[in-house]
C-alpha cells in the first residue's frame, strides 16, 4: 500500500503544495501554495501569460476529525493583456478549493449546504447564517 502525502489527504486532485501544517489549540493550520496554471480573466475570459504578484488568502476547509482546518494559501495576481478589457490585473483561483471573493473552501461551502445548521456554531467559529 503506498503511503499519502498531506497534499493526497486534504486536496485531492487539487493543484497545491504544502509548505507546512502546524497544530494550534485544535486547528490544524495549512500552509499551501497554489500550483495551478494561470487563470482566465473573469471579465474578457483571455489567458493569463504574465504574472503581476502573489497574495496570501486564508480559506477555511471543511473540518478534519475534531481539528477546525485553516489554509494559508499562496496565490499569483495576474495581468490581463488584452488591449479592449478594462480590467488591469485578477487574482488566480484554484479549482475545487477557491472562489472569488471566499473565503470558505469550494468543499467547506458545499458540505454546509447539505447540511441543516440549526443555529450551530461553523468551523470557523461563528454563528449560522453568519453570511
Amino acid at each position: 500500500m503506498a503511503s499519502k502525502t498531506v497534499e493526497d489527504v486534504l486536496f485531492p486532485g487539487i493543484a497545491v503544495r504544502v509548505e507546512g501544517v502546524s497544530d494550534s489549540s485544535g486547528i490544524l493550520v495549512v500552509d499551501a501554495v497554489s500550483t495551478a496554471r494561470p487563470g482566465r480573466c473573469p471579465d474578457c475570459r483571455k489567458q493569463a501569460r504574465r504574472v503581476h504578484s502573489t497574495y496570501q488568502r486564508t480559506l477555511y476547509k471543511r473540518p478534519l476529525g475534531s481539528h477546525r482546518v485553516v489554509v494559508r494559501l499562496r496565490v499569483r495576481r495576474y495581468f490581463c493583456d488584452c488591449r479592449g478589457c478594462s480590467r488591469t490585473t485578477f487574482g488566480g483561483q484554484v479549482p475545487g478549493l477557491s472562489a472569488r471573493y471566499s473565503r470558505s473552501s469550494t468543499g467547506l461551502a458545499g458540505w454546509l449546504r447539505s447540511i441543516e445548521l440549526g443555529g450551530a456554531v461553523l468551523p470557523h467559529g461563528c454563528a449560522a447564517g453568519c453570511g
